[in-house]
């Protein structure tokens, strides 16, 4: 049975059909705080093809909602010309709902190309061309005015068999070159500014470093298939044990040597110190190999070295491990290197709520000045959106003139809808050619 004889309604309840039944709404792909997410079939332009259809109540909402909602399909529709960034094909209203059209990965998120089909472990190539595609996705943000704030490897979509990435998910991005939403991030990814706990005198935090930090986190999960810690915090034992020990990465991972150097200058606790996006990109073009070499892993500690051989040979599990530093043995085996009680000793990756372990003096995403949020940027002038489709209240979000009002007792959504864990190539769906018939 076709997809187009079946009910006039979808799970989540909007219409099959819309947009003047152009889209076909065929299953759920995501859910949030504000909607949901559809996979779709968009004929609008004649050949069809698979659409992500971001469905969003219109009314019901109070004015902070609004504010946040109109935030984020702005500064996705002011970023998406980059190929490195999902993008938005155009905003239509119906009914009760605000429908976002947008961009389909394929291939899943990234998290799934990594944990599931181990695409990028020893491949130093494919490693340097996916990071400086995000690499350059977040220096146009960040051109722009823009900064992600939510940067992993769920909110990257890919394609072309893992090597094309695209970014995704706006929900958290902000233009406020410093912000004082403390909190707003996912937990391992999260830089330790914009936590609050590093640097308690601080009423604000640089928000475009937080975007370096993330990507930094990323590379690990890319040559190593791990995490480094949970959380950046001073609770976290793995993350005092990096700052302790500069060469504790490589001590559990198996990274060479320049990588190592790489991630140290990315993971400068002080963001002022952290390198730039384009020092960055210079390191990353001329770095020979990511992982250690055979002659590094024979004399690699134990625990690299069996990192190494575990990711070719087991599936990786995101769980929520934290690396115990006392679990080590404090004893040399016969090779001369600390021997471990558990081959999982570093933080394996896991999907993440978004929800960072916030500390007790600071509220998730809490706003500590001023009554006002920063315009969203204007993008009204571009001629890729659709006049007809920029109905209100969406108009709006194309205006610079628009400020939002923000009270300081307010916190910014952490459960957002996003295109995320979206088993792309296990929904069994025909060719889009077969919906075309």
């Amino acid at each position: 049975m076709s997809a187009s004889s079946s009910s006039s309604h979808v799970a989540g309840g909007s219409p099959r059909f819309i947009d003047n039944n152009h889209l076909e709404l065929v299953a759920v792909i995501g859910t949030g705080a504000y909607g949901v997410v559809y996979l779709a079939i968009d004929s609008r332009y004649g050949q069809p093809v698979y659409r992500a259809v971001k469905c969003m109540r219109r009314h019901g909402l109070d004015e902070r909602q609004r504010h946040f909602q109109r935030r984020e399909i702005g500064l996705h529709r002011l970023a998406s010309k980059h190929p490195s960034i999902i993008s938005m094909d155009r905003i239509f209203e119906e009914g009760e709902y605000a429908y976002v059209v947008m961009e389909y990965g394929e291939e899943g998120d990234l998290f799934s190309m990594i944990t599931d089909k181990h695409r990028y472990l020893g491949d130093n190539e494919l490693i340097r061309s996916i990071f400086l595609q995000l690499l350059d996705g977040v220096a146009w943000m960040h051109s722009l005015g823009i900064s992600h704030r939510d940067i992993k490897p769920e909110n990257i979509v890919c394609s072309q068999n893992g090597t094309r990435v695209r970014i995704c998910d706006f929900g958290l991005a902000t233009s406020e070159e410093y912000s004082s939403e403390f909190g707003c991030g996912s937990t391992f990814y999260i830089a330790p500014e914009c936590l609050g706990d590093w640097f308690p005198d601080r009423k604000t935090y640089p928000t475009r470093s937080g975007d370096i930090w993330s990507l930094g986190v990323i590379l690990v999960n890319l040559v190593a298939g791990r995490n480094p810690w949970r959380i950046a915090s001073p609770a976290d034992e793995s993350f005092n044990s990096y700052l302790s020990d500069p060469n504790f990465l490589r001590r559990i991972l198996p990274v060479s040597r320049d990588c190592l150097y790489i991630l140290n200058q990315i993971f400068a606790i002080n963001p002022e110190e952290r390198i730039s996006l384009a020092e960055l990109r210079k390191l990353v073009v001329e770095i020979k190999t990511f992982t250690m070499d055979q002659e590094e892993v024979i004399e690699a500690h134990v625990a690299a070295r069996q990192q190494q051989e575990y990711a070719t040979v087991e599936p990786r599990t995101l769980l929520s491990v934290v690396e115990d530093e006392h679990a080590w043995l404090e004893e040399e085996n016969s090779e001369g290197h600390f021997a471990y009680d558990d081959e999982m000793e570093t933080p394996s990756l896991q999907s993440d709520t978004g929800s960072p372990l916030y500390p007790e003096t600071v509220s998730p995403c809490q706003s500590y000045i001023g009554d006002f949020m920063p315009p969203t940027p204007d993008f009204a002038s571009e001629d890729y959106l659709i006049p007809s489709q920029a109905t209100p209240p969406w108009d709006d979000c194309l205006s610079s003139d628009d400020v939002f009002i923000h009270s300081k007792d307010d916190s910014c959504p952490t459960s957002k809808v996003s295109i995320q864990h979206t088993a792309f190539v296990d929904y069994s769906f025909p060719p889009v050619s077969a919906f075309a018939q």
